[in-house]
C-alpha cells in the first residue's frame, strides 16, 4: 500500500545531506515534501529550490481532504486529470501525462478521489455526486489561486464524474475511453452485511458502499448528462473496450457543443499498449489547443 511520508524541514535537509555525502543519485528528486500546516480549508505549500511538482491537501465541503499533485505554474493553463474506478492519480496515463502536458506548456493537478489518509474519503464512502463534487472543489480552488483556463481528462468512470460537474468550469473536456454503461458498477456485486456495502470482483475483490450501487442503478444511460454538457468534448475509444457499445453512440450523439469521437484500433482500457499511450496524448493535445 502507497503511504506518503512527511518530512519536517530539519528531517528533510539532514536527509538529504546524508544521501548526498552517500553519493544518492535520487537525493535531489522533483517532488516537493510539502507540509501541510492548519490554513482551513486550503493547503499551505513550502517547496525548495523551484521544484516542479507539490503536493496539495484541499478541504471538501463535507470536512473531508482531497490529496492530489500540482505540476508546473498556476500561471499556465491546466488539466486537471481524474481517474476511474479503483484507479488512483500515479497511474501511468496520469504520471506520464503531466510530464508530458508540462513539455507543451500547460500545467496539471492530478488527485486521488479516496486515499490513504485517515482524513481523506475511502472508496466505500464515495458515489458520483461525491466525486463530482470533489472536482467541482478542486476547480474551485484552483481558480482563486490564479488559473485562468482549466481543461479536464478523464478515464473511464472518472468520465461521469465530469459529466456530473459543472462542466462550465472547464474549456474543454477529454473523455479517455469513458465508461457510460453504469451497470458495470453493479453487475455481479454481493451484497455483504459486515462490509456494509458490496462485494465487487475484477482482478481483486473490492467493496463498494451502497450509495454507489443505488446510484448505478438509477441510470439507464448518460445521455441527458450529454445534453447539459455545452463544453467542447472529446471521447478517445479503445476498440477493445467500451467503442462499441450503444451507450457511447447515444452519449456522443447527445452532445450539444463541439465534439469529436477517435477509436484507437487493437488498443484495451488502459492504453497500455506499445505507442498508444504516446497516441493518446497527442490527440489529447490536438484537442485542448483548439480551445487555448
Amino acid at each position: 500500500m502507497h503511504r506518503r511520508v512527511r518530512f519536517s524541514d530539519d528531517q528533510r535537509e539532514s536527509r538529504e545531506n546524508r544521501n548526498r555525502k552517500a553519493g544518492n543519485r535520487y537525493a535531489c528528486t522533483e517532488v516537493s515534501y510539502a507540509l501541510f500546516l492548519g490554513c482551513g480549508d486550503e493547503a499551505c505549500l513550502r517547496g525548495k529550490n523551484n521544484i516542479m511538482e507539490k503536493e496539495l491537501k484541499i478541504k471538501a465541503r463535507d470536512g473531508k481532504y482531497i490529496y492530489g499533485r500540482l505540476r508546473g505554474s498556476l500561471k499556465k493553463p491546466l488539466i486537471i486529470f481524474v481517474h476511474g474506478l479503483t484507479g488512483h492519480m500515479e497511474e501511468h496515463i496520469f504520471f506520464n501525462g503531466a510530464r508530458f502536458f508540462e513539455k507543451k506548456g500547460f500545467s496539471s493537478f492530478r488527485f486521488n478521489l479516496y486515499d490513504d489518509p485517515d482524513d481523506a474519503r475511502k472508496l466505500h464512502d464515495c458515489n458520483l455526486k461525491v466525486h463530482a463534487s470533489n472536482l467541482n472543489r478542486v476547480a474551485e480552488y484552483l481558480k482563486r489561486r490564479g488559473v485562468k483556463k482549466i481543461y479536464v481528462v478523464g478515464h473511464s468512470y472518472g468520465a461521469p464524474t465530469i459529466l456530473l460537474s459543472r462542466t462550465e468550469n472547464f474549456k474543454a473536456l477529454v473523455l479517455w475511453d469513458g465508461t457510460m454503461n453504469p451497470d458495470i458498477i453493479y453487475r455481479k456485486t454481493m451484497p455483504d452485511k459486515i462490509a456494509n456495502g458490496f462485494i465487487r470482483e475484477w482482478s481483486y475483490k473490492f467493496i463498494l458502499g451502497k450509495k454507489m450501487v443505488a446510484e448505478a442503478k438509477k441510470f439507464t444511460d448518460f445521455a441527458q448528462a450529454a445534453k447539459n454538457c455545452w463544453a467542447p468534448v472529446k471521447m478517445i475509444l479503445a476498440e477493445d473496450a467500451n467503442a462499441q457499445s450503444k451507450e457511447i453512440t447515444g452519449f456522443f450523439q447527445a452532445l450539444p457543443g463541439p465534439k469529436e469521437k477517435v477509436v484507437f484500433k487493437k488498443t484495451g482500457h488502459t492504453f497500455s499498449e506499445d505507442g498508444k499511450e504516446e497516441k493518446l496524448f497527442a490527440e489529447t493535445l490536438k484537442w485542448i489547443k483548439k480551445f487555448r
